[in-house]
């Protein structure tokens, strides 16, 4: 059974790997785990049992001084705000834990009616895999140098990530979908997920877990996903 404490220890893991992968850093302060995203100028805090200022301030110095734009806080529905407001923090979205079981019976089926939209690339052997949909240009259509790639115009992404370190527990994370607003509701989402699940389940994964908005939860719950909890999100934006 995948729990919550499942979903928040593969979360951190992934935004670890991010920042070791693009020039960051994870760090902690007095029972606050942090990750600086450099990309991204996000500095984030990772389901912290104990919100203090002594935890805070070192960070939001740390933040300021590597041009952090957004300092984000990712906990526990459980765990009080505590003294978030004081420092200006506000209450963002709601992330819902969602998460699947995956088996040679349903990867096949998912993966059966094969989507020549989207490309699976292994970014790291067995551990991370980046999923792309592009769509063909149809005659007729203008070109965008900044959205088309040839003759296929960019329309969403997503990535697995098998954390290379879990205990007997197989889990692979689904991150960072996005579809493009004009390709949304045309399957593309649907394709990205079939066939990250597959390369997850290929390289041992027996669960997949994601976080949703409210609204994207749609999706998933109509890929068999389940819902298991909710969390919160608390967010700083600091002057550029």
């Amino acid at each position: 059974m995948v729990t919550l404490a499942d979903c928040q220890r593969t979360q951190h893991a992934w935004f670890r790997a991010l920042a070791e992968a693009t020039g960051g850093r994870s760090f902690s302060t007095h029972k606050m785990d942090w990750v600086w995203l450099p990309e991204t100028r996000e500095m984030l805090c990772m389901f912290p049992t104990e919100i203090s200022d002594a935890g805070l301030e070192p960070a939001l110095a740390e933040a300021e001084r590597r041009g952090a734009t957004t300092v984000g806080v990712w906990m526990s529905a459980a765990i009080r705000e505590s003294i978030l407001p004081q420092y200006r923090f506000e209450r963002g979205w709601q992330p819902w834990w969602m998460t699947k079981s995956l088996d040679v019976e349903t990867v096949a089926a998912a993966s059966g009616a094969r989507d020549g939209r989207v490309t699976v690339t292994a970014v790291a052997p067995d551990q991370v895999w980046l999923a792309t949909a592009r769509n063909p240009v149809q005659d007729g259509e203008i070109q965008d140098a900044q959205a088309k790639d040839g003759e296929h115009e960019w329309a969403g992404r997503s990535y697995a990530y098998l954390p290379p370190e879990q205990g007997t527990k197989h889990l692979a994370g689904i991150f960072d979908m996005v579809v493009a607003p004009e390709h949304q509701r045309t399957g593309i989402g649907t394709a990205l997920l079939n066939q990250l699940s597959k390369a997850a389940f290929d390289a041992g994964a027996e669960h997949l877990l994601l976080n949703a908005t409210p609204d994207g939860q749609r999706l998933y719950k109509n890929c068999g996903f389940a819902l298991i909890g909710k969390g919160q999100t608390w967010w700083l934006h600091l002057d550029p």
